[in-house]
């Protein structure tokens, strides 16, 4: 990857990640304002999650243009300008579909995490698919890092609604930097013999192996979500921890992130996928469980350790065996999709079942049962996710050949 496309898609991603930096602590807060109930606040961003699974015709349609900037820079541009409508919109309606648009897990975000990946795919070579969806990924809790430590000192002077200007500043900025994004359109299409190895090398979305990864990759997030979304809670009425030390878990997971995505990626490349998953799945879990019987804050926090090791690992080895597993570097788009909407669905339907039953259960009670499920979802990658990094020339060979314009 040259340098222009490097500032273009690393520095889009970043900018347009970003503002899960203000989603994440201020977002609840400023719907509340709005005068959202609770209860509409978890309808709103489960059904955000749940809009966030149209990126799959999206990502669809473009591997069958075989262009993905114009993708990114549309719906970076709707990013930002529903950014600018949002503190000028009033009305429970007109609020609610902005924020399917802006939220974490939104079609607008959602979509540019799978399409930023799916590029990042294509400009690798073939045995680095690893290494280069962890060079993206590192930006994205950098970015919402940055921003949520900024959006702390800030909001203080601005509010929280005069957060929003800023940052539809910056989400204007990330359009720009995608206009600089140079995609290749004149790469040799494969040829008849390579077109049948690949053929006969994948089944697509006929494989059953494929989807059993996707209920796996569902389960995690099902898992993992609500235990996100009721640690704050948990940490405050339970362990007794102060408002100000409650972002402070945020941040130690951001930062865990932030460091171990790229060696993931990178050692993914070397000893396989299959290992790295299993690892992921199996963190998962162990951060729920040891959530359930945690005492005091200080452990709550070296939990969350476990919680950024586990994201960061997912974010490039469920992509990276997806990818490998299409077998088709012209489906790049369908790989990063099919791993985006697993993780929005999961994320929408984890809270909204835990919802239900939180009150009955207690945060410990809950904790356990999601460590129960992550367990479930570790032994489905130990008994049917085989390892799908090949080695040999004439697999590499395949996998070089790339779209053509």
């Amino acid at each position: 990857m040259d340098w222009r496309n490097r500032i273009g898609l690393y520095g889009a991603y970043f900018c347009g990640m970003a503002g899960i930096g203000f989603t994440l602590p201020y977002l609840p807060l400023y719907l509340r304002g709005e005068g959202f109930s609770d209860r509409a606040i978890s309808f709103v961003s489960a059904l955000a999650a749940l809009v966030g699974v149209t990126q799959f015709p999206i990502g669809l349609w473009s591997d069958r243009l075989r262009r993905r900037k114009p993708f990114l820079v549309a719906l970076l541009a709707v990013l930002a300008l529903a950014t600018v409508l949002l503190p000028m919109t009033h009305g429970l309606l007109l609020v609610s579909l902005l924020v399917l648009l802006v939220a974490e897990n939104g079609v607008c975000r959602a979509t540019v995490e799978s399409l930023a990946g799916a590029e990042a795919t294509q400009m690798a070579p073939p045995d680095g698919v690893g290494a280069a969806l962890g060079a993206l990924r590192v930006w994205r809790p950098s970015a919402i890092v940055v921003v949520a430590l900024a959006s702390i000192g800030l909001s203080g002077v601005l509010g929280v609604r005069g957060l929003l200007m800023p940052l539809a500043v910056v989400q204007g900025l990330a359009v720009v930097l995608a206009l600089l994004i140079r995609e290749e359109h004149k790469k040799p299409e494969p040829s008849q013999d390579r077109r049948k190895d690949l053929a006969a090398g994948s089944k697509g979305l006929r494989d059953a192996t494929l989807w059993v990864f996707v209920a796996a990759m569902v389960l995690f997030h099902f898992s993992n979500a609500p235990g996100g979304v009721y640690l704050g809670l948990f940490m405050k009425q339970e362990l007794g921890t102060s408002e100000g030390l409650l972002p402070v878990a945020f941040v130690v997971s951001m930062v865990v992130w932030m460091l171990a995505v790229q060696a993931g990626g990178r050692l993914a490349d070397r000893i396989g996928r299959r290992p790295l998953l299993i690892t992921a799945w199996a963190i998962m879990t162990a951060r729920l469980l040891l959530l359930a019987v945690a005492q005091a804050t200080w452990q709550a926090l070296a939990i969350q350790v476990l919680d950024g090791l586990g994201q960061a690992l997912f974010a490039v080895l469920a992509a990276a065996w997806v990818t490998d597993r299409l077998g088709d570097p012209r489906k790049a788009g369908e790989a990063q999709v099919l791993v985006g909407s697993a993780l929005v669905f999961g994320s929408a339907v984890g809270p909204a079942v835990t919802g239900l039953v939180v009150d009955a259960l207690g945060y410990r009670g809950t904790f356990a049962v999601l460590g129960g499920v992550g367990a479930v979802a570790t032994l489905l990658v130990i008994g049917m996710v085989p390892e799908t990094l090949k080695t040999g020339d004439k697999t590499r060979e395949a996998l070089a050949v790339s779209e053509s314009g």
